[in-house]
C-alpha cells in the first residue's frame, strides 16, 4: 500500500445541529465524513448535497439492499449528490452489481463499497444467523463469509471497494491486493468496544493495509474531537 490510510469519522448523531458542529471542529483537517441512516434520515438528501457541494468528502454509509432495480435507482440518487462513498450488501449478489455497472454514468465520482459481514457480529451469532440460510445445512463462518465476499468484490466492476473488519484486513490484502478497503471497527488505546465485536487500533489496521479506517465516538464523544482526530491521522502517517 503506498497512499496512507485514510481517516472517516462517522457522524454518528440524530441532530443535523450536532452534526454540524463536529464538522466545524474537525474543519480543515483531511478527513472523510460518514454520514448514516439515522443521521441521513434527519438530515436528507439536501443537507448531503451541500456537504458536497462546499467540499467536503462525504461517506454515504446507506448498506442498500433491496430488489436490483431498487438499489440501482437508489445508487443514481447518490451519485447525484456528489458523494464519493456509498455501500451495498454483497449478498444482494451480481445481478444487482450488474445492473449498477450497466446504469451508473461513467466516469463517476462515486466509489460503491460492498458490504461482507458487518462488524457488530461475532463469530457465533453470524453462524447463528446464516446456517438458517444454508442449503447444505452447515454455517460458513466469518472468515470464509468475507473472504467469499472479497472475491466477489474484486471480480466485479460495479464494486470499488469492500467494507470489512479489522480483522480480515491481511487475509484480502494477501488475494486482492488492489482492493480498496474500507475497514470500521477501529478503537483507539483505551477506548471501550461499544458495539463492535472485532476491533483494533488506528495504527495496527494501518499496518494490515486499510485503505480508510472509520472513527466514531472515539473522536466524536472525546472531550476534545479535532485533537483526537488529529492523534489518529499521525498514527496513520
Amino acid at each position: 500500500m503506498n497512499k496512507p490510510t485514510e481517516l472517516a469519522v462517522a457522524l454518528d448523531f440524530d441532530r443535523v445541529s450536532e452534526a454540524e458542529a463536529m464538522i466545524e471542529a474537525l474543519s480543515g483537517l483531511p478527513v472523510v465524513f460518514k454520514v448514516g441512516l439515522e443521521l441521513f434520515t434527519v438530515a436528507g438528501p439536501e443537507w448531503v448535497r451541500g456537504l458536497t457541494s462546499s467540499g467536503r468528502r462525504v461517506f454515504l454509509d446507506l448498506k442498500l439492499h433491496d430488489i436490483p432495480n431498487t438499489v440501482t435507482k437508489a445508487i443514481l440518487q447518490i451519485d447525484r449528490m456528489g458523494v464519493e462513498f456509498t455501500t451495498v450488501h454483497l449478498v444482494g449478489g451480481r445481478k444487482m452489481l450488474d445492473q449498477i455497472h450497466r446504469e451508473l454514468p461513467t466516469p463517476s465520482r462515486l466509489k460503491v463499497l460492498g458490504i461482507s459481514v458487518l462488524t457488530s457480529f461475532s463469530e457465533e451469532e453470524w453462524i447463528s444467523n446464516t446456517e438458517m440460510l444454508a442449503s447444505s445445512g452447515s454455517a460458513r463462518g466469518v472468515h470464509d463469509s468475507v473472504m467469499r465476499f472479497a472475491g466477489l468484490a474484486s471480480d466485479h466492476s460495479a464494486v470499488s471497494g469492500m467494507v470489512c473488519s479489522p480483522q480480515e484486513i491481511v487475509a484480502i490484502r494477501k488475494i486482492h491486493p488492489d482492493l480498496y478497503l474500507m475497514v470500521p471497527g477501529i478503537r483507539p488505546e483505551g477506548s471501550e468496544k461499544n458495539d463492535q465485536e472485532r476491533v483494533m487500533t488506528p495504527a495496527e489496521a494501518s499496518r494490515a493495509g486499510a485503505s480508510a479506517i472509520v472513527v466514531g465516538r472515539p473522536i466524536t464523544r472525546s472531550a476534545d474531537p479535532r485533537k483526537t482526530a488529529e492523534r489518529i491521522l499521525q498514527d496513520l502517517s
